[in-house]
This record gives structure tokens, C-alpha cells and sequence, in this order.
């Protein structure tokens, strides 16, 4: 059996070739308020002059490229108002110094939007279009991810937050304003689900695997979940060890984590590239002999995701997490961290995941 000595100072070690493989993550000092306000009023005047010109298509360039954003087809006659109506919107929010979530800022004009989707893909276009961090236009986001363990630090107020919690705490909306982190971990277990999050701290998981910080996302993450791990590594520099179904949606999640949504990574600087992949890995299912009632079938959607993955770079450039897709295609099979239970109710938090660490079988 494992020994918890052993599992800390092979973590110690997997901190200090991450540091050694990856450095320092890059630092984009983002644009003052001025600045962004000076972003913005040129793009309002821009789009006007076009408007004015009655110019079709629409072209307007992305700021610091010489690349150009193109409206061409009729049905985005609509889509240019709309960024227009939100350029105004980011104005008057910089200017009069608040903040606002996109769900605010929704229902503020459900008539204009007419559906969540349409406004998010709208932020994007804008923050690709001024090339500009969305947090810096005042435009923030609303938290669903949870932390807990050996973690506290500051909030925005200066108050202090404790993550030792039996059911988690929410994440911070303001994880840029967050400051002194302090940690006795040695690692961040970060785990796809919120059951599986609330059954490692019932189990007591820092028993088997040394003090750790754990964070969901309760499935695909959303910005700040990404952004506050990626703070922690930053400041802490532990270790992070990612928990997802054998699926091709977990697995997708651990790319979303990892390199990014293949949205606004430049930009919004979310992914943690040191994250590693822990479990459950799909080369792990026949090995354990996970009982037949815990597999399911791979759906179609699940196979047409497996083919979008293995042409991705982050997959194709890295064998061994290409090699864990080609594995779920051919057992036609997945296997959820739930279905370890089958084998033993604390199978998971008492033998899988520290013989995982002592093997160092992460990719």
C-alpha cells in the first residue's frame, strides 16, 4: 500500500518538472481603464462611419493585427447592431466605473437579445474584435465552479475567505481582485463533477493523498472556475491532477481546462497547460475490471466528439492523450467516476487515486 510520505514527495517532484518543463506563465498586462475606453469609442466611431457609408459587407479590423472581422451574409445586418448596441453598453459601464455579468446585461434588453447564446456570442465577437480581455470592459461572469480544502485567501473587499468546507465554498466572481493566497497543499485534485467533489471531501481524500485544494466545475467549467486555476498555479505553483469521466466529454473537459475552449484563450489568458490527466483514464477500464453495469455505450454523439478531438493539436501533437481517445473508440464503451463505486464504495479516494500518484500514470 501506498504511503502517504511516499505520494507527497513524488508530488513534490511532479511540481518541480512541471516547473522546470512549462516556466513561468507568460504575464499580458491587461489595458488601463483608459485605455479600454479609448478602444472602445474608436470601434463605436468605426462601426458608425460604416453605418453612415452604408458599407456591405462590413469589414473592421482586429485592433493590434492585420487581420480583419467580416459581416457579409444579410442575416448579420442584425448581429453588427447588436455589437454596436453592446461596444455602447461596455462604454457607459467603463465610464461610470461598474461592473456587469453578462446575465445582468441580458436581462437588461431581453427584447434586443432574444436569447442568452445570442449575447455570448456577441461578447466574443467584441472582445476578439478589441482584443481585449472581457474583465478589463467590465463585463464579468457569474460563478457555478466550488473549492474547497487547504486554501484562503483575500477577496476584492479585503475580507478573508477560509475553503475549508465540508460542502465547498463558490468561487469568486472577482478572481482578479483576489490576492494573498495562501496553501499547506501539495496539489490540486481538480475533479468534473460536483458529486464526485462532495464524496472526496465526505471521504476524508487529503488522508489518502496528502493535503490538496479541490475545485469543480460541475462540468464544462465557465471563465472564472478556468481563471481561478490558472491563479493558482501562478501564485502557488502546485501541481494540478484533473478527475474526469472515461468519456469523450470528460475528456473534453480536461481540454477546456487544459489548452483552452479554442475561443478566447489569447485573449482571455484561462488555460493551465500544467494541468495533468489523472483519471479516469480510458486505458484504465480493463484493467480494473469494472463491472459491466457501470459501462455504457458510446452514443453517436460521443463518437462524432471522439472524431473532433483526435484532429484537435493539443491531441494530435500529444500521443498519449491521443492514444486515450483511440482506446474509448475501440472498447465502444465509457465508464463515469462513479462507476468505481461498483468495484468498492471508497475504491476511488482509498486505492485508485493514490496508486495513480504512486505510479505517476498521469498524462
Amino acid at each position: 500500500m501506498t504511503s502517504l510520505r511516499e505520494i507527497i514527495v513524488i508530488l513534490s517532484d511532479l511540481k518541480q518538472s512541471l516547473i522546470a518543463f512549462h516556466g513561468a506563465n507568460p504575464v499580458y498586462p491587461p489595458p488601463n481603464k483608459s485605455e479600454a475606453m479609448a478602444r472602445v469609442e474608436e470601434y463605436i466611431k468605426l462601426v458608425v462611419a460604416a453605418i453612415s457609408r452604408g458599407d456591405w459587407p462590413l469589414q473592421l479590423p482586429i485592433h493590434g493585427s492585420d487581420k480583419m472581422m467580416t459581416w457579409k451574409a444579410a442575416n448579420q445586418r442584425r448581429k453588427c447592431l447588436l455589437l454596436f448596441h453592446l461596444l455602447a453598453k461596455s462604454h457607459a459601464l467603463l465610464r461610470t466605473n461598474t461592473t456587469s455579468t453578462k446575465r445582468d446585461i441580458y436581462y437588461e434588453d431581453v427584447s434586443i437579445w432574444g436569447n442568452q447564446p445570442v449575447l455570448d456570442s456577441t461578447v466574443t465577437q467584441m472582445t476578439r474584435l478589441l482584443n481585449i480581455p472581457r474583465r478589463c470592459l467590465n463585463i464579468g461572469a457569474t460563478s457555478k465552479g466550488l473549492v474547497a480544502g487547504s486554501l484562503n485567501f483575500l477577496d476584492g473587499d479585503g475580507k478573508l475567505v477560509d475553503c475549508q468546507s465540508p460542502t465547498g465554498i463558490l468561487i469568486p466572481n472577482d478572481v482578479e481582485k483576489l490576492s494573498q493566497f495562501r496553501s499547506k497543499a501539495f496539489h490540486i485534485l481538480l475533479v468534473e463533477k460536483d458529486s464526485t467533489f462532495q464524496k472526496l471531501i465526505d471521504d476524508k481524500i487529503e488522508s489518502f493523498i496528502g493535503e490538496c485544494i479541490l475545485i469543480t466545475g460541475k462540468g464544462y467549467p465557465d471563465v472564472n472556475t478556468r481563471r481561478f486555476l490558472r491563479r493558482l498555479w501562478d501564485e502557488l505553483q502546485l501541481p494540478a491532477l484533473a478527475l474526469v469521466d472515461a468519456d469523450p466529454h470528460g475528456i473534453s473537459i480536461l481540454a477546456v481546462y487544459r489548452f483552452g475552449s479554442q475561443n478566447l484563450e489569447d485573449i482571455e489568458h484561462l488555460s493551465t497547460p500544467q494541468l495533468r490527466f489523472i483519471g479516469l483514464q480510458p486505458s484504465d477500464i480493463e484493467p480494473l475490471h469494472i463491472p459491466d453495469e457501470a459501462k455504457l455505450p458510446l452514443t453517436q454523439r460521443d463518437r462524432s466528439l471522439i472524431d473532433s478531438l483526435v484532429q484537435r493539436p493539443s491531441f494530435t501533437e500529444n500521443q498519449l492523450l491521443h492514444e486515450q481517445l483511440v482506446v474509448l473508440r475501440r472498447l465502444n464503451c465509457k465508464v463515469e467516476i462513479q462507476g468505481l463505486t461498483k468495484i468498492h464504495p471508497q475504491f476511488l479516494s482509498r486505492t485508485y487515486l493514490p496508486a495513480k500518484i504512486q505510479s505517476k500514470s498521469w498524462i
